[in-house]
């Protein structure tokens, strides 16, 4: 037969399969479940009791304040949903999700309309004896803080001078409310959540060390690459350069300029000579010179031109 802690994981592993994201908030205790209705993430949380599931689970929602006929004073009704919580936690969340998908809860200072929107159930019945009209148990019993039956057996118990002397003293009223089963539920969560959060922040303060050499290696590392990146940028400009200056078009015009520098050379030759500035030999000997450079460079940029 399975122990109370082998059951509890078995619940535990039912919540995260049946629903997603399930953040732990507290280990084998608190768990938190989002559930997005319309735009807005609402967060159901699951605090397991030490004896469960002997003892049933609290599901309080956040944020506090809404109105639901599953929802009493922030926490989940448990004898409202369709699943029980003793053999299937998971599916009972899951069941908690898809009623405020269907039917979303409203701001307690938004009316609802009943018709419109979802049934409204009743608080739970007062018995019909001598105290049930007493004023201390008509506050109690407002809908917005129905009874359970626990808390009304209580009330019903104690006699007329006890309940005279709570209304009366606000001390002892305020130690009777603190005492019911659901207000010390309420302040455990409160307590377990303060102090889930508490350790989560101690937990991420202690990553800060290593968070901040992490930053400093990130600096580096960009530096670095930033480096790199101009040298490669200056790198790449050069190697462009050096393609330029052997590209195809710029041969050719480098060959065309060339050619028409030695047709320019040859008739400034042939020009002297006229002139009588050089002699039959020389002019020969630098005009034959300069129109084979010339014949050779044209001959070079023609066939160019055909190859490209």
């Amino acid at each position: 037969m399975a122990t109370n802690q082998e059951l509890k994981q078995q619940h535990i592993t039912s919540l995260y399969s049946h629903n997603p994201n399930v953040a732990l908030v507290v280990e084998d205790q608190l768990y938190e479940v989002p559930c997005v209705v319309d735009d807005t993430t609402l967060a159901l949380l699951v605090n397991l009791p030490p004896d469960y599931p002997e003892e049933p689970p609290v599901i309080t929602v956040s944020p506090m304040g809404l109105r639901h006929p599953w929802i009493e004073s922030d926490v989940i009704a448990l004898d409202s949903i369709p699943s029980s919580w003793r053999t299937n936690l998971g599916k009972v969340v899951q069941d908690i999700r898809d009623e405020f998908t269907q039917r979303p809860p409203a701001k307690r200072t938004e009316p609802v309309n009943a018709e419109e929107g979802y049934g409204h159930r009743p608080p739970p019945p007062i018995p019909t004896n001598h105290t049930s009209t007493s004023p201390f148990v008509s506050k109690m019993a407002s809908p917005a803080l129905a009874l359970t039956n626990a808390e009304n057996s209580s009330i019903m118990s104690k006699k007329p001078e006890d309940i005279e002397e709570l209304l009366s003293n606000d001390i002892a009223f305020e130690l009777y409310f603190n005492s019911l089963e659901r207000v010390t539920s309420m302040k455990t969560v409160q307590s377990e959540l303060r102090s889930g959060n508490e350790n989560l922040a101690h937990k991420n303060l202690s990553r800060e060390p290593e968070l901040l050499e992490l930053r400093s290696q990130v600096k580096d590392l960009d530096d670095e690459y930033r480096t790199l990146l101009s040298q490669f940028e200056e790198k790449n400009r050069l190697q462009q350069e050096a393609f330029n200056r052997f590209s195809s078009s710029t041969l050719q015009t480098r060959l065309k300029a060339s050619m028409y520098e030695s047709d320019d050379l040859s008739e400034s030759v042939a020009q002297s000579f006229l002139e009588g500035n050089i002699d039959h030999d020389a002019f020969v000997k630098q005009f034959r010179e300069l129109r084979k450079v010339y014949h050779l460079r044209a001959s070079k940029l023609e066939r160019a031109q055909k190859v490209l």
